[in-house]
């Protein structure tokens, strides 16, 4: 009986959710049919196996793996990468977001609850105005700008640790600036799918002095419900999610649901500043990279 009434508990809920994901494929595709599936496309389930561990415990999506692995190595096109990512973290995140509060890890409620609505709505513009008319080397140009502030922000908050200069744990920034911010990053979701969590977890721990914990959670969080509401609009108003993509999802959602939670659980328990460390070292190799292309294209 106490067995059974531990089951019921919310903290089970993202264990849950991983199941009935797995349950789904295998209903859908068979059991030898989705494990053939990871074995064909096995580039990016293996992709997404570093990507969803980053995505569920830091501010970067999983995007900020796959976008420049699948652009740069295995020469996929921008806006096929773009929509891939968008969607994956659909589940990634959803699961790391569900991880999160279920589980009790500290975030920032009210941020979360203002920034939804503008983040959604950006999102929205995004791709239905904006991007069938950005060149994909502009939305490389965006992404690796993003990346870079993400760096320029994990730089600002180890001077301010190195300087013994603390964070808050509450914080009350202006409506208007969340809904700014999340407007923002909803824009640069939609054009390369990732953004709403990089650009509110560099306004909240620049701008706010947030706690680097606490803001990458309700990054983590918006970044979630940002990626379902913009793959929900790609699949059926925009109807681009095509047999190429399917499959890249179908290999790399068993790989998110479970590296996602994994991420967000560890990096909540432990000091991030390795992990840290290494994205800063893949950050500076994709920004340089993208600078590289892009001087070689317009010289």
């Amino acid at each position: 009986m106490i067995y059974l009434t531990k089951l019921y508990r919310a903290s089970f809920l993202p264990l849950y959710f991983t199941l009935l994901v797995y349950l789904s494929l295998i209903w859908i595709q068979g059991f030898n049919s989705a494990l053939f599936q990871i074995v064909n496309e096995f580039q990016i389930a293996l992709t997404m196996v570093f990507g969803s561990f980053v995505a569920g415990g830091t501010a970067l999506g999983g995007g900020a793996v796959a976008f420049p692995i699948m652009t740069k190595v295995l020469n996929i096109e921008p806006h096929t990468a773009k929509v891939f990512s968008l969607a994956i973290q659909s589940f990634g995140m959803t699961a790391a977001a569900l991880t999160i509060v279920c589980r009790g890890i500290p975030f920032y409620g009210r941020e979360v609850l203002v920034a939804l609505p503008m983040s959604a709505v950006g999102v929205a513009v995004s791709l239905i105005l904006i991007t069938p008319v950005v060149e994909g080397a502009i939305v490389k140009a965006i992404f690796s700008f993003l990346l870079l502030c993400f760096a320029i922000t994990m730089i600002y908050r180890i001077r301010r640790k190195m300087h013994h200069q603390g964070t808050c744990l509450t914080i009350n920034p202006e409506k208007r600036y969340i809904t700014a911010i999340a407007f923002i990053g909803g824009i640069a979701s939609g054009l390369v799918g990732s953004g709403s969590d990089i650009i509110l977890f560099a306004f909240l721990v620049v701008f706010c002095n947030a706690d680097l914990k606490k803001a990458t959670a309700t990054s983590v969080i918006v970044m979630a419900f940002t990626s379902v509401l913009g793959s929900v609009i790609n699949a059926w108003y925009l109807d681009v999610i095509d047999h190429q993509i399917q499959g890249y999802l179908l290999a790399a959602i068993p790989v998110v649901v479970v590296g996602a939670p994994l991420g967000a659980y560890v990096c909540s328990k432990i000091s991030v500043g390795q992990l840290v460390s290494f994205l800063l070292v893949l950050i500076a190799a994709e920004v340089g990279s993208t600078s590289y292309h892009i001087y070689l294209q317009y010289h």
